[in-house]
């Protein structure tokens, strides 16, 4: 990342609310005024420019040294982040309660010191956070010391305390050596003897559950090397049910079960296991709806809309569109009420799948309102293949509806898109031909001409001149030959 871009990165990576708090924040602050202007002038580029942004502001005096001003700024939106984010996770809520326990301490109000360390302590326990505990442990000594400086029976307790908590840590640090270790031997051509391998022997060896964790990922992936298929599956579900047994941990860390989640569906799908990665889907998608998902946690929504695409990929290779029919609705009710809170890249996919779903479903209204989100987006740097196939499914959906008007507008307008970003080709230069004529003809005489685009799309004994990465967009073959064996029905009115 060019140091340049880091602040501008930094303010693109803001949600709505955590710019208007920091628009607040801002208001507070001395000399706010003019970092909250920068601000703006950053958050109002696409693509940062520097020499724009001293032009703007040539006649103010922070413009002398930018680069003062751009990393102060950078640190007063994080301070405003950390504001904002106070009781964000159990983490920041420990770390809040030290920072309130030092405070408390330098002002020699001990008592009030130990109530803040004990909630610090018991999120700590509660959490199995063995870093935080160590220090708590200091911090206990010192208060102890405050107090009863002559309490040697307590020292040795907080000491003894201390060094649990750090042999638990070392437990864990052991477990991650493991890891590090089995992970680099999956892609290297020969194994190298594993430090520690008798931890792999006995799931009870780790003291955490973060230990627990990396003991079930490493041993699945050793039983993968050992092409035990079998042992691999039932390790990773083994894993899920440890972490269901949980609840608690996975409020306060859910990325930790949807990752979790998605190794396990990856192995499902890569061993044709549809059946068994969709009941697993479902369960999950359950245990997603409990949980309150910010836009501000981009992690884990990430790893949610992961779960999401790995359904709707089961049903478009499947072809399962009628079996399960709720599936596609409730992954609707997900994006409609994600849709400001997911990267666009995510949002577009998403929307292509659905179109192309409903259209194979044959509910073509559906599919054109999910078309239409995406072509009324006009999103940029957003991939012109997925245009130019929405673009086609256009076309192909307006011809099923009979809406041969706007067919010859999209028509036009498609082939004036294909123009402006890449060189057509010959299969979609076909497309686009009959797309005119068919708007032309009778209805009786559309299976004629869909057995004329059969045989120049896909001719007998010779190559389709439809690539396979554009029949992984949409099925040209499945619906043009649909409608050259069966004809074309006019739709209900």
């Amino acid at each position: 990342m060019a140091k340049e871009n880091s602040l501008f990165l930094l303010i693109r990576s803001l949600s709505k609310s955590e710019k208007r708090y920091f628009k607040l924040f801002c208001t507070r602050e001395a000399s706010g005024n003019n970092y909250l202007k920068l601000f703006d002038a950053i958050d109002q580029q696409v693509n940062y420019d520097e020499a724009a942004i001293k032009a703007a502001f040539s006649g103010e005096k922070f413009v002398r040294q930018m680069h003062v001003t751009k990393n102060y700024l950078a640190k007063l939106i994080l301070k405003s982040l950390r504001n904002f984010h106070t009781g964000f996770s159990k983490d920041a809520e420990l770390k809040d309660a030290l920072r309130n326990v030092e405070l408390l301490y330098n002002k020699e109000l001990v008592n009030h010191s130990r109530r803040e360390l004990a909630r610090a302590e018991a999120i700590a326990r509660s959490n199995e956070m063995d870093t935080a505990l160590v220090e708590i442990s200091n911090w206990r000594r010192k208060l102890e010391q405050a107090a009863q400086p002559h309490n040697y029976a307590a020292f040795r307790a907080v000491i003894e305390e201390q060094r649990n908590a750090i042999k638990r840590l070392e437990n864990t640090n052991a477990y991650w050596q493991l890891a590090i270790e089995v992970s680099g031997n999956v892609f290297s051509s020969a194994g190298a003897p594993l430090t520690n391998a008798n931890l792999l022997n006995d799931p009870a060896g780790a003291h955490t559950l973060e230990a627990k964790v990396i003991h079930y990922n490493i041993t699945y992936l050793r039983l993968l090397q050992q092409d035990k298929q079998t042992e691999a599956e039932q390790k990773l579900f083994e894993l899920i049910g440890l972490l269901e047994r949980h609840p608690d941990r996975l409020r306060d860390e859910p990325g930790l079960y949807v990752s979790s989640i998605n190794n396990l569906l990856s192995f499902l799908v890569f061993t044709k296991k549809y059946s068994r990665a969709i009941e697993l889907i479902q369960k999950a998608k359950s245990v997603y709806d409990s949980w309150s998902i910010t836009s501000e946690n981009r992690s884990l929504l990430r790893q949610i809309i992961r779960t999401y695409n790995i359904e709707l990929e089961i049903h478009r290779d499947l072809k399962s569109y009628d079996r399960q029919a709720n599936f596609i609705e409730s992954t609707e009710s997900f994006v409609n009420a994600n849709t400001h809170k997911m990267p666009r890249e995510y949002l577009v996919s998403f929307w292509f799948q659905l179109a192309t779903i409903h259209f194979m479903r044959k509910d073509f209204r559906r599919s054109l309102y999910w078309i239409n989100q995406l072509l009324n987006a006009r999103f940029k740097g957003i991939r012109n293949d997925l245009i130019v196939q929405t673009q086609l499914l256009n076309l192909i959906v307006h011809l099923e509806q009979q809406n041969l008007f706007v067919l010859r507008y999209f028509v036009d307008s498609t082939r004036r898109y294909m123009k402006k970003v890449k060189d057509i080709q010959p299969y979609e230069n076909i497309l686009l031909k009959f797309f005119i004529r068919i708007a032309k003809v009778p209805l009786f005489e559309y299976k004629e001409a869909f057995v004329e685009l059969k045989e120049a799309l896909f001719p007998e004994n010779r190559p389709s001149l439809i690539p396979d990465d554009a029949q992984g967009y949409i099925d040209y073959s499945a619906w043009i030959n649909e409608k050259a064996t069966k004809g074309f029905r006019k739709p209900p009115a």
